[in-house]
């Protein structure tokens, strides 16, 4: 299977809820449409939305596209889902 064909991952209900939020409060700090950030990584909105609120898991490489998209790199990404995966709220500690 190429990379860029790549199966979803495995439904986690956790992590999925974990990476929509993460993608959700990214989205919106960066101040993006849904449907844009769709349009631009190539997938619906209602796909997007279904990834946000964690009852879908995106795969690798659609990941991958919505993080270039929203300008986020996967160290970034990480800060917003937090240390263990502990989801994080959108304000930083000073």
């Amino acid at each position: 299977m190429k990379c860029d064909q790549a199966a979803p991952l495995p439904f986690n209900r956790r992590v999925a809820h974990q990476i929509g939020s993460a993608l959700r409060r990214l989205r919106e700090r960066r101040g993006a449409k849904q449907y844009r950030v769709a349009e631009f990584a190539d997938i619906t909105k209602g796909m997007l939305s279904a990834y946000e609120t964690g009852r879908q898991c995106p795969s690798l490489p659609t990941l991958v596209r919505l993080l270039r998209v929203l300008d986020c790199t996967a160290e970034e990404f990480g800060r917003y889902i937090g240390p263990w995966g502990c989801v994080r709220g959108s304000r930083q500690a000073s």
